[in-house]
């Protein structure tokens, strides 16, 4: 699944396997945010669903264990009350569909309620997530953060880049995830289960699929940990396999 390397400073661009890499063809792994200041700031797409994931997962479905129904089992829902807060963002991911606007944004259900569960997100913060589609490949991009809660207008949290990655991944895995202890390559499973189905998946940390320069990235005076960048630059590749019960 390695996309890229970072060799001397240098990036150097490889061909991926499971999505097309979209450096390749013009696009980039950071959103398109409106409203910024300055002008132009964007945010990363930090999750990327593999199109080697069942054929079942990557349907744009609630039902039949599609890929909606295999993010609520993930822990994440429809915003409150269908209710949609805060700016759209556009990605241009390389397959030719030019800046397309997010698909849908998800928000950490508490408490599992796919009813209030997200209401209590847009409250207090938390975890959310916006999703692409990318048309070449089918496999699918969440541009994933933490965010702070409704008194702090939902800026994104120290950290909240990487360590909203990191909460989605542990959740789609089960575990708990350490974001100051990632490498490249490093490979992290679980199973999950919502509505009748059983998602097993596998998490590849990769690196080098998007820049670090920090004033390219949203928020970044308020995220950047002190030394350090305003993200790790680490991907979550996940591939995505339906059990049989």
């Amino acid at each position: 699944m390695i996309s890229s390397l970072l060799w001397l400073g240098i990036l150097v661009v490889v061909k991926a396997v499971g999505y097309d890499n979209p450096a390749l063809t013009g696009g980039s792994l950071l959103t398109n945010v409106l409203h910024t200041i300055p002008l132009g700031e964007r945010e990363p797409i930090n999750i990327i669903i593999s199109n080697e994931s069942s054929p079942r997962v990557l349907k744009e479905s609630m039902n039949d264990g599609g890929m909606y129904n295999f993010l609520m089992s993930v822990n994440y829902g429809p915003e409150c009350l269908g209710l949609h807060m805060g700016d759209v963002q556009t990605a241009d991911l390389g397959d030719g569909q030019g800046n397309q606007t997010q698909k849908a944004i998800l928000r950490y259900m508490y408490f599992g309620d796919p009813y209030l569960g997200t209401c209590l997100e847009t409250i207090f913060g938390g975890t959310h997530i916006r999703v692409f589609k990318q048309e070449t490949s089918g496999a699918w991009f969440l541009s994933a953060s933490m965010e702070q809660d409704m008194y702090y207008n939902h800026n994104i949290a120290i950290n909240g880049y990487d360590i909203g990655r990191d909460e989605v991944s542990g959740n789609a895995t089960g575990t708990s995830i350490d974001s100051s202890y990632l490498s490249n390559g490093r490979s992290i499973s679980g199973v999950m289960r919502y509505g009748g189905w059983s998602y097993n998946t596998t998490v590849e940390y990769v690196s080098g699929l998007f820049s670090l320069n920090r004033t390219k990235i949203n928020h970044y005076p308020e995220v950047q940990l002190v030394g350090q960048n305003v993200t790790d630059g680490f991907t979550a590749v996940w591939t995505v396999k339906v059990l049989e019960d």
